[in-house]
């Protein structure tokens, strides 16, 4: 059955903005007295064109509505008339404000000529756009997305005109009038975008004041376990923390360290290393903490030598067995170090330690968590989650050289990465230990601000799989993220399984043979003698497509099982029907993370047909319950546990879209037919899990579902099923979830999203 698509809270701002008749008038930029008078001025001239604005902007609203209409439509745009009124509309929004009685309006045309020009050029661009991308839907092609940068490019159509001093006089006056539509362009580029999987990722972080509640429900507890759990430890390590400064604000500092003074386990060192400051502030307050408390030591550099240097510098200084990183305007909380202490205690052989984090703005509110998974080397390789509270074993951080000069911006980065090469001991402390301080221009308040760390950043990934010996490119995808392209050192050949469940359409079948950008393969549909019948002439025509009867084969394990029985490629890739590929070397992608050796099986991304994901993974719960990663969340978002859109180490995968080569599932048996309906592709995962391969899941194979109900939650014999074989693997949880984020975040739980109330509590 055919998919409609669902709500899309995504275009709710878009609709918003459609009625640009509307008048609104946003507060100045500037501050105090002055800015709210200019606000009012504004509020007061605007509101005496309000008749105006809305007699000149009435066509152009409806055909934004219409452009909305044909967003919410958009995988069915191509069947609908919808498509003859938007041409329509764009027509007639190009005669903005003619009609009966329009003369005031049409002398405010003339002299916004320039605007009303831009404006209708970009409303029949937009009609092209929208019209060919959803011909296009699901691939988003390069050259589209390319059309939505240039239309980007375009959507402040009042810019800069400048005919002579009439027009120059009144561009303020038509900045202010365009205000919502030049908006409206911005957000429908963005939800094309969107729609063409190739948005910026929505924020999806719960508001600072529901954040708020939960910590302050937590922490207390939290700080307070800890601290009574010290008095049993056997062994006090010293903590040297290390911390780089350079013309630090004497604010930022003094909290800074007194968050260390604070700290509630007290043997510890605190190295501040000065980078050549101009100025003196930093030397007179370090000094002057350094004279009460014999634990802080200060070292001056006699010039700026750069943040790589410095930090050795401050290594040099530690005395500590475990060395922890301290920016210089960052704070911790006060059990950081008592969680560390208290960690080594309970697992001696860690080597490498890390924490949640969060951020503090400039009036020192913490905001925006990032609560992390496990270790997780794939994902590491395409950004540096682990970032802050970071603490590392003396010894081992010696060993591998410290900072490395050459990747400022991207030093902790290189170094995880090189902390990866010596040790697998890597271990997290699901706590928030750190609040990072972000300010205009830091990498914390937007990574952007800094291209060169990114390039950085880059390059250490692309060193690091060099010295292993990997074969690959790396890219940058967005700023601080990166993308590795394994290379494929052959093309085995491929059998593309189809086992159900439900038996595909003829039209389906078609669009996914032609989708299969692979030299050599085979699709094995495993189908009932009906089916069967339906899909002949397409077989007929098609050498490479084979229609397998199940022969007696009952529930979903059974039947891919014997689709793999039946195949003779190297790679099987398990896929459902009703999934069509989003996008151009999906297979290669897949493959390439395959054939990997130290990778068992791995998983695309599916989608539903609303650009919201169903699935990019599996977490697994002690229970037995199966919750898909981020389900009803956005394509791509933002989330208190990152990026919807990042590779990701995983326990399981879904079995709508796996990929594994054929050795390994006969090796491990394939899928465990005792499973009724759910639950093998997960327990098929786990077997593979533990013999120290990885189970990856990628956001660069995405596949949208067209029909069939997509993911259902286990029945209750499946689940006691899977329970009894992982119990073992989760005793502490899911290593690749982390336990604060059914909390904070929405999609991370079996019953659905669920947002945090403000009292902390989950509705």
């Amino acid at each position: 059955m055919s998919q409609s698509p669902g709500e899309m809270p995504w275009l709710a701002p878009l609709r918003g903005l459609a009625d640009v008749g509307l008048p609104g008038v946003p507060a100045s930029h500037r501050h105090g007295v002055r800015g709210r008078l200019v606000t009012t001025a504004k509020q007061w001239v605007l509101g005496g064109l309000a008749p105006l604005q809305r007699e000149l902007l009435a066509a152009q609203g409806r055909f934004n509505a219409a452009l909305v209409e044909g967003l919410e439509e958009f995988p069915r745009l191509r069947e609908l008339p919808l498509r003859t009124q938007l041409r329509e509309l764009a027509e007639q929004a190009t005669r903005l404000g003619l009609g009966p009685g329009a003369a005031p309006v049409a002398a405010l045309r003339l002299s916004g000529r320039q605007v009303i020009e831009r404006q209708r050029d970009w409303n029949r661009a937009a009609i092209e756009l929208l019209l060919e991308a959803s011909e296009a839907w699901p691939m988003g092609t390069e050259p589209l997305l390319a059309r939505c940068e240039a239309l980007a490019g375009r959507a402040d159509v009042v810019g800069e005109f400048l005919a002579g001093p009439h027009d120059r006089v009144l561009h303020p006056l038509w900045r202010e009038l365009m205000r919502r539509q030049v908006a409206f362009n911005h957000g429908f580029v963005q939800a094309v975008r969107r729609w063409m999987g190739g948005a910026r990722p929505m924020l999806m972080m719960p508001a600072p004041e529901v954040y708020e509640a939960w910590w302050r429900a937590r922490e207390p507890g939290e700080m307070a376990a800890a601290n009574a759990a010290l008095a049993g430890l056997e062994r006090r390590p010293t903590i040297s923390l290390v911390t780089p400064a350079y013309e630090t604000p004497v604010r930022m500092l003094r909290a800074c360290i007194e968050s260390v003074l604070a700290q509630s386990y007290g043997d510890w060192q605190l190295c501040i290393v000065d980078d050549g400051s101009p100025g003196r502030g930093v030397e007179r307050t370090v000094r002057e903490y350094a004279r009460r408390d014999s634990r802080i030591v200060f070292k001056r550099m006699p010039r700026n030598e750069g943040i790589a240097r410095t930090t050795n510098a401050a290594l040099a200084l530690a005395s500590g067995e475990l060395i922890g990183f301290l920016d210089h305007d960052d704070t911790l909380a006060p059990h950081a170090l008592a969680e560390v202490a208290l960690h080594l205690e309970a697992h001696p052989e860690t080597d490498v330690l890390y924490s949640d984090e969060d951020k503090l703005d400039e009036q020192g509110r913490r905001y925006a968590p990032y609560l992390k998974p496990g270790p997780s080397p794939e994902l590491l390789r395409a950004l540096n989650y682990v970032c802050h509270f970071l603490v590392v074993r003396a010894t081992l951080l010696r060993e591998v050289g410290g900072i490395r000069p050459g990747f400022e911006g991207a030093q902790d980065h290189d170094l995880v990465l090189r902390l990866l090469e010596r040790t697998p001991r890597f271990a997290r402390i699901p706590r928030v230990l750190y609040h990072w301080r972000t300010h205009p221009g830091s990498t914390a308040h937007d990574a952007s601000a800094k291209p060169a760390a990114s390039e950085a950043g880059r390059r250490a990934v692309e060193e690091h799989l060099h010295r292993l010996g990997v074969a690959g490119t790396v890219e940058t995808a967005s700023p601080g993220i990166y993308r590795v392209r394994y290379a494929v050192p052959d093309t085995p050949r491929l059998s593309v399984l189809l086992a159900g469940p439900g038996a595909p359409a003829e039209a389906e079948l078609r669009t996914l043979l032609s989708r299969i950008d692979w030299p050599d393969w085979e699709l094995i549909a495993v189908c009932e003698p009906d089916s069967a019948r339906a899909l002949e002439a397409l077989a007929a025509t098609e050498p490479r497509l084979r229609l397998c009867s199940p022969q007696g084969a009952h529930g979903l394990a059974a039947r891919c099982n014997r689709a793999a029985r039946e195949a003779t490629g190297a790679l099987l890739l398990f896929l459902e029907p009703g999934l069509e590929p989003a996008g151009s070397g999906w297979l290669e992608e897949l493959a390439s993370q395959a054939l990997r050796p130290d990778v068992g099986v791995v998983g695309g991304t599916v989608l539903r047909n609303d650009a919201h994901l169903e699935c990019a993974g599996f977490f697994l719960e002690p229970s037995g319950h199966v919750a898909p990663a981020f389900a009803g969340l956005p394509d791509p978002a933002l989330t208190a546990f990152g990026g919807t859109h990042w590779p990701r180490n995983l326990l399981a995968v879904s079995g709508a879209c796996l990929m594994v080569r054929r050795e390994l599932f006969v090796e491990h048996g394939g899928f465990d037919e005792g499973f009724s309906e759910a639950g093998a592709d997960a327990d098929f995962c786990l077997r593979v899990y533990r013999t120290g391969r990885h189970i990856l899941g990628t956001p660069h194979a995405r596949l949208v579902r067209h029909v069939g109900g997509g993911f259902t939650p286990l029945p209750e014999q499946d689940r006691d099923r899977l329970r009894a074989r992982a119990a073992e693997l989760l005793v502490t949880g899911d290593p690749f979830f982390n336990p604060n984020a059914e909390g904070v975040l929405p999609g991370m739980s079996r019953e659905g999203m669920r947002p945090l109330r403000a009292g902390g509590s989950l509705e």
